[in-house]
């Protein structure tokens, strides 16, 4: 059996493709990472609630003071910008989108059952070795410590798949020899993901509205 560890994305993209706000251009495809055993960092437990909350409170629209310089001299753009803001969310699909994170950490969750790591010293360790790659790659210290979890979880036998869409992590785990999948277009049918929503106590068959 697989072993997938879910970065904190790719849990917020299931989670909102399950609530009926998909994130994504494309539909969502995690049927092999069900047949799987998943994971998730504890970082990922608290960062959840943290992005489940930014559209909850949405964003206003506005204009911004351009400061970027623009000749060898110094000087800078006396330009302003727009900022597209974002709706916030409906309430009722945070918090449903909150209670089936929670279901699935605690094992309680007929659509997956998720598993969680704690940070360790030896977890910490390797992520600052897999560090070195940030002179290359743009990535944060979360990226790392998700990395990091998963090579010191993972065998010669039965490796630990990263299930990520951040393009920079990829790459730095790709140079790390490291193995990770990107769920790309769902195959999933449309009765199927009918199924999956109904499934949840909180989450109805039809996508909720904002």
């Amino acid at each position: 059996m697989k072993q997938y560890l879910l970065d904190t994305n790719a849990f917020f993209e299931m989670l909102s493709f399950l609530a009926g706000k998909g994130v994504r251009k494309d539909e969502y495809d995690f049927e092999d990472i069900r047949r799987g055993k998943c994971y998730i960092s504890k970082i990922t437990e608290l960062e959840i609630l943290s992005v489940i909350g930014k559209y909850g409170r949405g964003e206003q629209e506005q204009w911004q003071k351009c400061s970027r310089q623009i000749d060898q001299d110094g000087n800078k753009c006396t330009h302003r910008y727009y900022q597209k803001g974002m709706k916030p969310w409906n309430k009722r699909v945070c918090m449903a989108m909150r209670k089936l994170a929670k279901e699935m950490i605690e094992g309680t969750s007929p659509i997956l059952k998720l598993n969680v790591l704690d940070i360790d010293s030896e977890i910490i360790n390797r992520a600052e070795g897999f560090m070195m790659h940030a002179t290359k790659y743009k990535f944060g210290s979360q990226d790392a410590i998700i990395a990091a979890t998963a090579i010191i979880n993972s065998t010669e036998e039965c490796p630990m798949w990263v299930v990520t869409s951040d393009k920079a992590l990829k790459a730095a785990m790709k140079a790390e020899g490291m193995e990770f999948i990107v769920p790309g277009v769902s195959q999933v049918s449309q009765s199927n993901i009918q199924t999956y929503i109904e499934s949840s106590n909180d989450i109805t068959s039809s996508p909720p509205t904002l």
